[in-house]
């Protein structure tokens, strides 16, 4: 009978403890619910210009007025929802087959109506258009990047006008681990080590890159020093004289300036040029160092492998 009594007494206890441990679960508060960020329309952002746009729904119809927007475009994924871009839209190959809605300072305000777009990416030397286009009912963002920290920021904001977060944030993330790239290898470099850079934007006259310009930041983050350090001009204009006496060590040019390296030789009064003595002359994509889209971390790579090969 005690045995009988033991097992029913060790019986009770374990449905009461049972019944604890049931209790406690069901009354556990459940986790939270993860819900992906997804951003609602209408938005009103602010663009580079300090102007409030208002877009009204997500946009399925775009036009690019810039070849840098375009790229951004297409880098996010949205080239089937590009209907117009400029003539000077070449990059990437499927950007050439679009219509065409203007050339780049002056859009086709015909064409504009046409397509009907949602929204329209310009820059800023579209600030006197600006007025004809809202005539037209038409929302416009103007991008217009001074920096690659602004082309980032960027192409953050185009994501978000365009539901392409996640796109946007991939794009960005590939660019920044080029540029951290770039900054680690260069990260001890002296200042002795930085050559004289001469960048050549057309070569009669000759004209270089000052302050302000995407290309004079690029050298200087690429561990160069350019020959018109503190220039007050975006684009100066130099003489022969000035050029030989400031004798660059590096001479860069885009294709439509220079054209043959070694043509530069021919040149009368180049020769004793410390660059050209020690055939430090190269032509590049100037589109990857001009254009302020994804590509921008690319020049910079570039510009960067020229000046110092020895680390990369």
């Amino acid at each position: 009978m005690k045995r009988y009594c033991k097992i029913v007494a060790l019986f009770l206890s374990l449905c009461l403890l049972l019944t604890i441990v049931v209790g406690c679960q069901a009354n556990k508060p459940e986790p939270a619910k993860v819900e992906e960020k997804v951003e609602k329309f209408p938005l009103k952002l602010m663009d580079d210009l300090g102007r409030l746009v208002e877009i009204k729904e997500k946009p399925e119809k775009i036009i690019s007025l810039a070849p840098s927007n375009t790229e951004i475009l297409f880098a996010l994924g949205l080239g089937d929802k590009v209907v117009g871009v400029t003539e000077f839209c070449d990059y990437p190959e499927e950007a050439k087959s679009k219509e065409k809605a203007g050339g780049f300072k002056e859009p086709n305000l015909e064409k504009l109506v046409e397509l009907r777009p949602d929204v329209i990416f310009a820059t800023g030397m579209h600030q006197k258009s600006l007025p004809d286009i809202e005539k037209l009912n038409l929302a416009v963002f103007v991008i217009d990047s001074k920096s690659i920290n602004d082309v980032i920021l960027d192409i953050e904001t185009v994501g978000k006008i365009t539901g392409s977060e996640k796109a946007a944030e991939k794009v960005v993330a590939e660019m920044q681990e080029k540029i951290d790239m770039v900054k680690e290898k260069l990260a001890i470099l002296a200042d002795v080590e930085k050559p004289l850079v001469y960048y050549e934007i057309w070569n009669d006259p000759i004209q270089t890159v000052g302050p302000g310009t995407f290309i004079y930041g690029i050298i200087e983050l690429a561990g160069g020093k350019n020959i018109v350090e503190g220039a007050a001009e975006e684009y100066p204009l130099l003489s022969l004289e000035t050029l030989i006496k400031r004798d660059p060590a590096v001479i860069i040019a885009g294709v439509g300036s220079m054209g043959d390296p070694g043509k530069v030789k021919e040149r009368k009064g180049w020769e004793n040029i410390s660059a050209v003595k020690n055939e430090k002359v190269y032509v590049i994509d100037e589109n990857l160092v001009v254009r302020p889209g994804p590509r921008i971390a690319d020049g910079l790579v570039e510009i960067a492998r020229i000046l110092h090969p020895e680390k990369f």
